[in-house]
């Protein structure tokens, strides 16, 4: 995987580099001008980009990005000062975001999850974990954690083969699957909560075991069905559990210190579909993605 690290300061692009410079091929860029020229002449499989930039700013360098025809993966770095601003970028099709400042091993969990948008959608899904029911597009998922990249990837696949969906919407619509199959799966059926989670996370642990462990002690299953209608692609997403309310979950742009662990999978979301809706009791959510190229 190649990453296009871009930041002002040296002892970020430095730290960056000692830290993922073994698991990563990295390419590295002090300004958006550059960053913006790398990516038309190299290939790049991912993008992490501070917002504040000499030359061109983050939201710049990815909106000519996109005026380009240019659509690779990307995850945002900002400071809080610069929220407002990075909401456009997030609007853009973001993989994910970050607030400064941030731990390393954070970020490279989002790094990881990243991967998702590349995996080969062709790839292979245990029969056993994950059955295509009906022609309707009926996917019966087990809770599995580390199987999301799989499902997504396969349900990606099969919506790319539909007249219309271009590679911005297949980004989108993978996004807003690994965060709502996820979500389904920790809390839905592991019956995590997200003060759980930020105090696991927070006192180190496999929090991938954690929650897969859980789900090995309920037979439920996660229900996935698209729907496409030439102009758009609906995707529910139902979970066996007993849901959530919807206004309890803080905004991580208004509450950045939860920004890791709660409400950002909705956020996420919200910012790469046209509609999202949830049941009353929150264990089922629909979202709308209108084609990009309608």
């Amino acid at each position: 995987m190649r990453i296009l690290f871009v930041d002002d300061e040296p002892s970020i692009r430095e730290l960056f580099e000692i830290s993922f410079s073994d698991d990563y091929e990295l390419v590295l860029a002090d300004n958006g001008q550059s960053a913006y020229e790398i990516c038309m002449d190299q290939k790049i499989d991912l993008i992490i980009t501070d917002i504040s930039l000499p030359k061109l700013s983050g939201v710049e360098f990815i909106r000519k990005l996109k005026d380009s025809q240019k659509f690779i993966p990307f995850i945002i770095i900002t400071g809080n000062s610069n929220i407002d601003l990075a909401i456009d970028t997030f609007r853009m099709g973001a993989v994910d975001f970050f607030l400064k400042p941030f731990r390393i091993d954070n970020l490279r969990e989002v790094i990881e999850k990243a991967k998702m948008v590349h995996v080969d959608k062709r790839a292979h899904v245990p029969s056993d974990d994950f059955v295509h029911e009906t022609e309707n597009s009926l996917y019966l998922l087990n809770p599995k954690i580390r199987e999301i990249n799989q499902y997504v990837s396969y349900i990606a696949g099969r919506l790319d083969a539909l007249p219309n969906v271009g590679n911005e919407d297949l980004i989108a619509i993978k996004v807003s699957l690994y965060e709502l199959i996820s979500n389904a799966i920790e809390h839905g059926t592991a019956g995590i909560d997200y003060s759980q989670k930020k105090e696991f996370l927070e006192h180190s642990g496999d929090y991938f075991n954690l929650v897969d462990n859980k789900c090995l002690e309920t037979k439920k299953k996660i229900r996935v069905t698209t729907f496409y209608k030439n102009k758009s692609i609906e995707i529910e997403v139902e979970d066996e559990g007993l849901g959530f309310d919807l206004k309890n979950i803080p905004d991580p742009i208004k509450n950045p210190s939860y920004n890791l662990y709660s409400g950002r999978g909705i956020f996420l979301t919200k910012l790469n579909v046209d509609d999202i809706k949830y049941n009353d009791i929150g264990n089922i959510v629909r979202i709308t993605r209108l084609l990009t190229s309608q």
